[in-house]
């Protein structure tokens, strides 16, 4: 399968006067056209500084990318001009679905115009207008009446229809990779069906590769085709869905996927990981994870593990399966 994104290395530090945090320490990871790839970890793991890099977006001016590659379709993404960013990739090769919708539509101009925004912005109204586009756009996210609803305003909208307009204006450049961010953590459960559902009918329809950021294994593992599990600022684990969920490698997917209630099962109370995750500004020595862990050696507290091949395209960070 041909690679739409390659993410080789990448390293996105935040300049601090108390010090540098490394929210992205060397990920790397590749996703091809049509594919969906989960990126998965408690708060403040890095998955949306590892989003905004990719848009050449790392929060500034604190942050910036110092080590790495991203190519698109080939194409290096790392040391481009913003100009260059701005005009020929983000919203037209790369658009972005952001967790809380209100905090992405502007509340004094009707969605209409907003989803039509970029389609201006990009010089895509070939023949019709770009209102006309919109439209299209909000039809194809199944907002109904979307040529009355167009004159709207966001806060007209339910938390759901808010986030399908969301949705319309990411796609309306039909951009090759769409960024999902939390898209359905403000969403309530039956909602959020529905906004998956949503999803993979425009992906089927545009063949857009999808990197979908949660925090939710539910929603993960129904929607994706492979997981990368990340933990301070690192992918400590990644493999293709069936696998991970079946045969988690590492201690802390392990932890993951013993915290999630179990339909069936008689439980007095969940199963939770000790501790919290680690400072940023003071990384443990060795493996991250290992004030945490359960198993942990001598050897996970002096030296970071390398990323060991399992096998059927699964990966994993941990000593502890040096010999499997």
């Amino acid at each position: 399968m041909d690679k739409l994104l390659s993410v080789d290395g990448l390293k996105t530090h935040f300049f601090l006067k108390r010090g540098v945090v490394k929210a992205v320490d060397g990920v790397s990871f590749a996703l091809a056209a049509g594919e969906t790839l989960g990126l998965i970890g408690e708060s403040g793991s890095g998955k949306t500084v590892t989003g905004l890099s990719i848009l050449g977006l790392p929060p500034r001016p604190a942050g910036r990318i110092v080590a790495g590659s991203i190519r698109l379709d080939g194409v290096e993404l790392v040391g481009l001009s913003e100009r260059t960013l701005a005009s020929e990739i983000r919203g037209r090769k790369i658009a972005m679905i952001s967790q809380d919708p209100m905090s992405s539509l502007n509340p004094v101009f009707t969605v209409g115009s907003q989803v039509a925004a970029p389609i201006r912005a990009h010089g895509l109204a070939r023949g019709r207008s770009a209102m006309d586009l919109a439209i299209d756009e909000l039809a194809r996210v199944r907002v109904p009446s979307a040529t009355e609803r167009a004159g709207n305003y966001p806060h007209q909208f339910s938390g759901g229809m808010r986030q399908r307009v969301v949705a319309a204006m990411a796609i309306a450049c039909k951009p090759r990779l769409l960024i999902a961010d939390e898209p359905t953590s403000a969403l309530d459960v039956t909602i959020q069906v529905q906004f998956m559902d949503l999803i993979e009918s425009i992906q089927a329809e545009t063949g857009a590769g999808l990197l979908f950021v949660t925090h939710d294994l539910g929603v993960a593992a129904s929607l994706c085709h492979r997981i990368a599990v990340m933990y301070a600022g690192q992918i400590v684990e990644s493999a293709d869905v069936r696998t991970l969920y079946a045969n988690p490698a590492h201690p802390y997917t392990q932890g993951l996927l013993e915290s999630l209630p179990k339909l069936g099962a008689r439980q007095s109370r969940l199963s939770s990981i000790k501790g919290t995750p680690p400072d940023p500004l003071s990384l443990p020595d060795g493996c991250a994870f290992h004030p945490r862990c359960p198993h942990a050696t001598d050897r996970c507290r002096q030296q970071a593990p390398p990323s060991i091949d399992l096998g059927d395209g699964q990966r994993a960070s941990c000593w502890l399966l040096e010999n499997a």
